[in-house]
């Protein structure tokens, strides 16, 4: 099957091409994480119309400010941080908020103002002499991953700690959450693959009700012979007979109604992949896909070609028993009390 290359990336017209890779899953069962063995990095380019922020939801933002409380626990406000991945610097923003003053950080897609966020990537020529590496949602996109980790370890401090948040591999298995699987994120990790990598946590913890791991370890006890104790360990993980696929897209579409998805991001555009696999015509049923975001409206969702709206022109345009299908089930309440603060109460909704 082929996927949409980045799914953080949306269209301005339909007519705009698009990058398509191979999903090819293999599963590592010493450490407990998969990775896509068909990922190829020279067809991914991140750029300023790359966009992943959640940050405008309120539900996210409560989670992140859970996430300064847990380095707040384990450092002190003159100790340094290094934010690596750093998007569009919300989080760097928010520890700068939270009295760390001594951070900087790296993303090559940054599009602020801030001149201690460095517009490019990390590499072996910088050197680390922080306390913290802040690596929030980088490392399921870093092909290699352990070789960047010892990238990370080699031009870093001996005193360095690092925190890792990854979405959990566990969450997505658990719940059957075929939509998550990517071409993007090459990697998906569990706790144990950290406990294999780090010989040193200091911290660990399953967040954000259980869809993102977060641990924090001393850099200089990254296990050197990570790659030796994995190599013979993997076996093919296959989607389409791991997960009843079919099922769950009878489940959303069994009724002939007007439908919407909440959430302009990857879990709305790879579940209307699978659709589109299955049975192209019922992405005819989908009218529009909804977003807070509003650097996302008016694009389209790749592939699919759904175009995203706001919630507004949702309420201005939908009708009795229409649908809206909540791509991230953490979100529906904050669903919910839109369209009871906007008096549409006769709307289904359903969490994917």
């Amino acid at each position: 099957m082929k996927f949409p290359v980045l799914t953080n990336k949306r269209k301005k017209k339909i007519s705009e091409k698009e990058i398509l890779g191979k999903g090819e899953f293999i599963f590592n069962k010493k450490y407990n994480f998969i990775i896509n063995s068909k990922f190829e990095s020279k067809i991914i380019k991140y750029d300023k119309s790359y966009n992943n922020e959640q940050s405008n939801s309120i539900k996210f933002q409560s989670h992140l400010n859970n996430v300064v409380k847990v380095i707040k626990k384990n450092f002190e406000y003159n100790q340094s941080i290094i934010e690596i991945g750093c998007g569009k610097g919300f989080f760097f923003d928010l520890l700068n908020k939270n009295k760390f003053k001594n951070i900087r950080g790296f993303d090559k897609t940054y599009e602020g103002k801030n001149s201690k966020i460095i517009k490019r990537y990390i590499n072996n020529k910088d050197y680390i002499p922080e306390d913290l590496i802040v690596l929030r949602h980088t490392l399921e996109h870093i092909p290699n991953f352990f070789e960047f980790l010892k990238l990370i370890k080699d031009i870093s401090s001996k005193k360095t700690k690092i925190l890792i948040e990854v979405p959990s591999v566990e969450w997505i298995l658990r719940n059957k959450a075929f939509w998550d699987f990517n071409y993007e994120h090459v990697n998906y990790f569990s706790i144990r693959t950290f406990e294999g990598l780090f010989k040193k946590i200091i911290y660990k913890d399953i967040i954000f009700e259980g869809q993102y791991i977060l641990i924090i370890a001393e850099i200089n006890s990254l296990n050197l012979n990570f790659l030796k104790q994995t190599k013979k360990n993997f076996i093919k993980f296959d989607i389409f007979k791991k997960f009843n696929i079919k099922k769950k897209i009878d489940q959303i579409f069994h009724k002939k109604k007007n439908i919407y998805f909440w959430g302009g991001a990857t879990k709305t555009l790879m579940f209307l992949v699978f659709v589109r696999h299955f049975n192209k015509k019922l992405l005819e049923r989908v009218a529009n896909v909804i977003d807070i975001d509003k650097k996302k409206h008016n694009l389209y969702l790749q592939i699919v070609n759904k175009k995203i709206i706001s919630p507004l022109k949702f309420v201005r345009k939908s009708n009795n028993n229409d649908l809206i299908v909540v791509s991230n089930p953490n979100y529906y309440l904050e669903v919910k009390n839109f369209l009871l603060k906007n008096r549409k109460n006769h709307i289904l909704l359903k969490k994917l």
